[in-house]
This record gives C-alpha cells, structure tokens and sequence, in this order.
C-alpha cells in the first residue's frame, strides 16, 4: 500500500512538472514577495510525506497543495491554497487565503522589503483560525534571505488565545539555475517560556532545499525535507481539536514545489 501511494506521488509531481513555467520561489514554508519574479502571478503545486509533523507546513502522511499567488496592482497580493491530506487513512482538506500589502515596494529600493496582510486558514481538523503574516528580507545578487512570522487565532476552545509561527529561509546562488538553501520554521514557541502552552510545547523544523530551473524549458522545482524537532513538551492537557504529538518524539518531512508563471 504504502509503495503504490509513493509511486502515485511521484508520478503526479513528474506530470504536472512537465506543463509548468519558473518562478524563483527558493523556499519550501518561507513566502517572499513578487517584486523579484519574473512573472506578477503564478500556480503552485507542492506534494509531501511526513510524520510526527505540525500543521501548517504538514499532516502525517501524504499531502498535496494546489494553490495561487499574484499581485493585485502593485501594493497587493493575494495568496490563497486548497490542501488535499491522506492521512491515518483519511482524507481531508484545508483550506488557506491571505491579502498582503506589499508595504516597501519600490522597485529601487534596496534596503529591505517589507509585507503584511491578514488571512483565514481552515485547518484539516475543521477549526477556523484567524492569521496575520509579516514578510521581511532582502534579495541580494548571489543570495536572498527571508522571513515569515504568522499571528493565528483558532475560534475553537483548547487552543491558546494567540499562537506564532515564524519561518526563516536563506538561499544561495551556486549557479544561474540552481540555489541551495537552509530554511527553519518554528511553531507554538510562546512553548519555549510558557510551560502552560495549551498545544502541546514548541515545535520546529530545520532543513536543507535545493531550487533549480532548466534553462530554455524555464521548469521551476524546489525539493528538500528536514527533521521535525519537539523542543519543548507541555505540562498542560489541551482540548485542542487538532492532533497533537504528544510523546511522539521527533519527525520528518520532505517536500516538492512545482511553480507555473502567468
């Protein structure tokens, strides 16, 4: 069973691959702006295998993504993904939309660039949450560097009043068609300090990816995949509707994104 749902992940991911057109989406979590895509929008496909993961980079098992992300005029951006799980031998959806004003948009500016938004996430457990992204980097000549920090309300009891995710991404150009990079995301950290986190204790994941394109074909895919790591395990029972890992230990997760241009 487990051999023919990998080989159906594998075979989508070459199908869709051979349709697509680049855009230079480095990171696998981290979003970054459009100002330095050769195209104003694009669709995005990403498809992953993990366990013992966290939403929302992931569920246990399979996952795919088919989502869009494009510039609305200059100062806005919309980004919004429809999520397919096969998990515990479940299917499930989620469902995530977000508005972003792209604050620092100048084309000749070359300090930092600057975007936030709201947003609304339907999580694969059927709780609605509320979240608010800051998206902060520079695009340098050889390197980008981003980051990512997510504000998430759940309307659902159990879940703390404000939760936080951050995702920290850093690329690096070995040639015009291919960066290697080193991306971390953290989630539930207030479980660092607050023993009395109501999900469980802070999650995080680190791990490397590698971008390329194919010159002429302009086929843009980023593939990598890291541990999952328990930092930290909370003294509180949480009624939270999502499940949590609780004595699980640590994980992993390897992902694909495929990226069309329009």
């Amino acid at each position: 069973m487990f051999k023919k749902k990998y080989l159906s992940l594998i075979i989508t991911i070459l199908f869709v691959s051979s349709f697509v057109q680049a855009q230079n989406q480095a990171f696998l979590f981290t979003l970054t702006p459009l100002k330095h895509a050769a195209n104003s929008a694009f669709l995005r496909y990403e498809a992953a295998y993990g366990q013992k993961t966290f939403e929302p980079i992931s569920v246990d098992d399979f996952e795919q993504n088919a989502g869009f992300q494009g510039n609305i005029g200059k100062y806005l951006t919309t980004t919004d993904h429809l999520g397919l799980a096969l998990t515990n031998g479940e299917t499930k959806l989620s469902y995530q939309t977000e508005a972003l004003a792209n604050i620092l948009n100048d084309d000749n500016n070359k300090i930092i660039d600057f975007t936030a938004g709201l947003g609304f996430l339907h999580e694969y457990s059927g709780t609605n949450v509320l979240i608010s992204r800051v998206i902060i980097g520079r695009q340098f000549a050889s390197c980008q560097a981003y980051g990512n920090l997510i504000f998430e309300h759940a309307f659902s009891t159990g879940r703390d009043p404000i939760d936080f995710m951050t995702t920290v991404g850093f690329s690096y150009n070995l040639y015009d068609n291919l960066r290697l990079g080193l991306e971390a995301v953290g989630q539930d950290l207030e479980g660092l300090w607050d023993t009395d986190e109501a999900e469980g204790g802070a999650t995080m994941y680190l791990g490397p990816s590698l971008n390329f394109t194919v010159p002429g074909i302009a086929l843009n895919v980023t593939f990598g995949g890291g541990e999952i790591i328990r930092a930290t395990h909370s003294i509180r029972n949480s009624e939270a509707m999502r499940e949590l890992p609780y004595g699980k230990g640590n994980g992993f997760i390897f992902r694909n994104v495929i990226s069309l241009g329009l």
